[in-house]
């Protein structure tokens, strides 16, 4: 995508009004081909969103998805059709955006302004490519587990 300026081969970085959060899950997976793990955090996440990841289902081996709790209360139908199309729901006091995702021993993060959701606002972010940053990521990511609730259906 060349909205994505690479620095160098392992990070690259946006800022646009074109580039949604989908369009980075794309460019990740298309990287990889596969996910033996993907983890999306977002404040939100739409239907259409879902629709994307179940279209993908086949390249994708465990889809982890952490939400923030009130949003995700509040919209209960569309966590309920999440839910049921991902292997694990967090919910949380969440507001980070971050697209992880694992192959074989690839891997890929994006640390996105952009919700799971399709806004056409400007919105940045950072990818790291096979960096080690990614390695405190998943070191914290375990925190937020911890210290979230796993949706129930």
């Amino acid at each position: 995508m060349d909205a994505i300026t690479w620095i160098d081969s392992t990070i690259g970085i946006y800022l646009d009004n074109k580039i949604q959060a989908h369009h980075i899950f794309d460019v990740m997976l298309s990287e990889l081909q596969t996910a033996d793990e993907l983890v999306i955090s977002s404040f939100a996440i739409t239907e259409v969103w879902v629709r994307r990841l179940i279209r993908n289902k086949e390249k994708l081996n465990h889809i982890i998805l952490i939400l923030d709790f009130t949003v995700a209360s509040r919209k209960a139908r569309n966590t309920d059709f999440a839910a049921q199309n991902v292997n694990e729901l967090y919910l949380t006091k969440q507001h980070s955006k971050t697209i992880y995702m694992r192959s074989g021993n690839r891997q890929m993060l994006a640390l996105i302004s952009n919700n799971a959701t399709n806004n056409q606002r400007f919105e940045s972010g950072v990818i790291f490519r096979d960096h080690p940053a990614i390695n405190i990521y998943l070191q914290k990511l375990e925190t937020v587990k911890n210290e979230s609730a796993i949706w129930r259906i």
